[in-house]
């Protein structure tokens, strides 16, 4: 079909929604593509074989995330390190993802029978695609499993959603994002939360179950895999996980309720007891989420998805299985998603959906802003961690961080004060022990080789 007629039966308003989202997101991430490789992007991607072109094949059954390490070696194979490259891939995939919940929230108000469908749904994602949050997925590189890991799903749910629904495509989705990120795993429960909310009978779900069983099935068979769960059982049973993620999650959620905090080592909440008032608040919190979600689900279908969402999207990586950083930003990525739908629902119900357009436009300039100014510290690591200490001056691995970072741009003093601040707030820390250590040893040979 030529391209003309293809446009002549699009829906003009449909052609300025997904200009608009394209170009805002094009504006705002413009300044990501002079990022260079930080912090977790040099294990991840600079010094791993696995996301080498050369030596991806050798290393496959060894690696976790496959897909997303083929997905830097074919980087690696166009245009070598230059992280410009990467960067562009990021911002690319995050527009898609954006325009399929473009899509996908259509749909959703639609089947609500809610007037102006497609002006709510553009709301939702210009908030959604801008916050500072979606950076730590987006600008930093390392970040790219979530954000192709979401664009799978929200691909695979689309595809499940329609008038005609596409089983082949949601079966290659449902298979390929869990090899992304192994938390997409969750994809079954969203498109089922889906069916008993916004949308009909799961009668087309059986692709996407297939899919995710499948993928299921290699991800269990990959020894990576299965070192990190073993590793985390290690760090904490499940119960006691259990209770530390709960507090986690709740200090990941207030991130997006205050962007201006958003930082790339988010530190850890103390740890409660089960009794205790934090933990019980938390408990409190995320049990009366889900009870409303599920009797609201009738009555307000849009805001339960939306709610729902978060909690499906949190689940995975704050459950039951602990990491060495419990709080963090990349489970935002599609979390986010269902707290700003949720919003702008309650939103409609106060201003009507013109006014939820025009909201959403005055809260998106604040939140762009934000956004691009916090990409500009992805291209340096003393920027970066300096940036966290500001935030957070008494997160002790933040200040660990940042003294790494000083040593490596040879401020050695700086480094210093920055480490002994640390060690001052994680006593025992053997990093910060380690690189005061190493620092003694670079300014002692430094003396020696000095001039007279």
């Amino acid at each position: 079909m030529p391209a003309a007629s293809f446009l002549a039966r699009v829906p003009w308003q449909n052609l300025i929604a997904v200009t608009a989202i394209v170009a805002v997101i094009g504006l705002v991430f413009a300044n990501a593509l002079g990022v260079a490789f930080v912090f977790d992007d040099l294990g991840d991607i600079v010094d791993n074989p696995s996301a080498h072109a050369a030596t991806f094949f050798d290393r496959l059954p060894f690696t976790n995330r496959p897909l997303t390490k083929a997905s830097y070696a074919l980087n690696d194979a166009l245009h070598g390190a230059a992280a410009a490259g990467y960067a562009a891939v990021n911002v690319t995939l995050h527009a898609v993802a954006a325009l399929l919940a473009l899509v996908l929230l259509c749909r959703a108000f639609a089947a609500a029978r809610m007037p102006a469908a497609l002006t709510l749904a553009l709301a939702v994602c210009l908030l959604w695609a801008l916050h500072p949050a979606l950076t730590e997925s987006v600008t930093y590189l390392s970040g790219r499993s979530m954000v192709l890991s979401a664009a799978l799903m929200l691909a695979a749910v689309v595809a499940s959603t329609g008038r005609r629904p596409h089983p082949v495509a949601a079966f290659i989705c449902a298979l390929l994002a869990p090899l992304a990120r192994e938390t997409a795993l969750v994809l079954p429960f969203i498109l089922l939360w889906w069916s008993l909310t916004v949308g009909h009978a799961p009668r087309r779900q059986w692709p996407v179950w297939l899919g995710a069983l499948l993928a299921a099935m290699i991800v269990a068979a990959m020894p990576r895999h299965r070192d990190l769960v073993a590793f985390s059982l290690d760090l904490r049973d499940p119960v006691t996980a259990l209770r530390g993620n709960l507090l986690a999650a709740a200090e990941t959620l207030g991130f997006w309720f205050a962007p201006w905090r958003v930082t790339i080592l988010p530190d850890a909440p103390p740890p409660y007891g089960w009794l205790e008032g934090p933990t019980l608040a938390a408990l409190a919190g995320f049990a009366t989420a889900a009870l409303a979600s599920v009797f609201l689900r009738r009555r307000a279908p849009v805001f339960a998805f939306g709610l729902g969402l978060t909690l499906l999207a949190l689940a995975p990586a704050q459950s039951v299985l602990w990491r060495a950083d419990p709080v963090a930003l990349k489970p935002l990525y599609l979390a986010g998603l269902g707290l700003t739908l949720a919003a702008i629902d309650l939103i409609r119900r106060a201003v009507g959906a013109r006014g939820v357009l025009i909201v959403a436009c005055v809260v998106a300039i604040p939140l762009g802003v934000l956004t691009h100014d916090r990409n500009v510290l992805f291209r340096s690591e003393v920027a970066l961690f300096h940036d966290a200490v500001e935030k957070a001056p008494e997160n002790g691995k933040a200040w660990i961080a940042y003294g790494g970072a000083l040593m490596g741009a040879k401020r050695y003093e700086d480094a210093e004060r920055a480490l002994r601040r640390g060690l001052e707030l994680r006593p025992f820390d053997e990093r910060a022990m380690n690189l005061l250590e190493l620092l003694a040893t670079i300014r002692s040979v430094e003396r020696r080789h000095a001039p007279p």
